[in-house]
């Protein structure tokens, strides 16, 4: 559809061209504010952590800065333990080194997460291993299947880019994927068969290969019914239950965080230079006002909170019009269920268009549902809002909350 184009392209000027209401019931700076903070804990402190490994489609200068978004709040939850990231597109990341903010991140929280660089270029057919291609882009894919061999608990993925590497070592050692993963989540796709999509268009074959896993898959499209790119660069998309996009005005979320977090956006959204501005020095410079002030105006399309919060284990926690996203309850909070996710049958044509089958579902796949769809967006602002105010800082920012 939008093959020729980069994902930058595809998202150019939506943000100005979208209208979007000012969020309602904050906490920053309020008695809530202070409420939640004396209940705050780290919920893993009570049970093992997670082990995750987050695959993502991270640049910089970024194609769309929800990635930037997506890696805080994977780092932000105490649940996880990162076992390693992996850096999508190889070729890409020649030119767009995403390794620049997983670096800023790193230095920001004072823990290092392993992370590799992927494949180059698209899988052959589903069933390819990727060896063929050159050595230099075969680490993602060793990671994947080291941190796998190495883990005694099952691991979590995240899938916010193309499935390539984890379908090419899938490829390599299907056996282990069956006795490793513990779920897969994938944050692409329609689930309308239409062709308005991104992530399977970046790898056909490896999107038909994540689809037709008999693996723990849970799927959280991006795009349903009748949507259109017009639409959404118009702020005009009607709720889907089938569908996990949402959005916000970046001075929502954003204005909520300690400097150094907020120049770490700043730097993605202004696409600064790594060779002129230097990325780690840049989180402890002021913020930049008039920078601030532009970028904060601006609408940040989003899609794989959801499936990164269900990944934690965690639910959503109302008081009024805040929420928390949280594994264990919350004091004063009421547990509300946002969403949910439904065992289904998914098929997959030569066009990358899926059909769902809910009479016969399979047992290891599940799709994202909304129940209720008024209450998604607020709940996700809200949530994230908090999830990323927590985002714990160490090393030389460790004083600087």
């Amino acid at each position: 559809m939008y093959m020729g184009a980069s994902r930058r392209d595809f998202l150019k000027g939506l943000g100005s061209l979208a209208t979007f209401p000012s969020i309602a019931g904050t906490f920053r700076n309020s008695p809530l504010e202070g409420e939640l903070a004396s209940t705050s804990r780290s919920p893993s402190d009570k049970a093992k952590k997670i082990p995750l490994i987050h695959c993502t489609d991270l640049f910089h200068p970024p194609d769309d800065p929800d990635d930037h978004v997506d890696l805080a709040t994977v780092l932000a939850l105490p649940q996880f333990d990162v076992r390693a990231i992996i850096l999508d597109q190889g070729v890409r990341q020649a030119a767009s080194p995403g390794k620049i903010p997983v670096e800023q991140m790193a230095a920001l929280t004072g823990r290092k997460t392993p992370y590799a660089t992927g494949l180059g270029t698209p899988l052959r057919y589903p069933e390819d291993d990727g060896r063929n291609q050159f050595s230099f882009y075969q680490a993602g894919a060793e990671l994947i299947l080291r941190v796998l061999r190495e883990s005694e608990e099952k691991v979590v993925f995240t899938i916010v880019g193309s499935a390539r590497d984890v379908a090419a070592a899938y490829n390599r050692d299907p056996g282990l994927f069956h006795q490793k993963v513990a779920r897969l989540y994938f944050a692409d796709g329609n689930s309308a068969g239409r062709d308005f999509q991104w992530g399977p268009l970046l790898d056909p074959q490896a999107y038909l290969r994540l689809m037709a896993l008999d693996l723990p898959i849970y799927w959280c499209p991006a795009f349903g019914g009748q949507d259109t790119l017009e639409d959404m660069a118009a702020g005009r998309f009607k709720p889907d239950k089938y569908r996990v996009y949402w959005r916000f005005r970046q001075s929502e979320i954003f204005s909520a965080l300690p400097a150094p977090l907020q120049n770490y956006f700043l730097y993605a959204l202004s696409r600064k230079d790594a060779a002129v501005v230097d990325p780690i020095a840049y989180l402890r410079e002021p913020v930049e006002e008039t920078l601030r002030d532009q970028q904060w105006k601006e609408i940040r399309h989003m899609w794989s909170t959801a499936a990164i919060y269900d990944a934690a284990g965690c639910d959503l926690y109302r008081k009024e019009d805040s929420w928390v996203a949280s594994p264990d309850s919350v004091p004063g909070f009421e547990k509300v269920r946002v969403y949910e996710f439904v065992p289904a049958r998914v098929s997959v044509d030569r066009n990358l268009r899926a059909t769902l089958d809910f009479g016969k579902p399979a047992q290891n796949f599940k799709v994202f549902h909304l129940p209720e769809t008024t209450i998604y967006e607020p709940a996700m602002k809200s949530s994230l809002r908090w999830v990323l105010s927590q985002l714990p800082l160490g090393g030389q920012f460790a004083d600087t909350r």
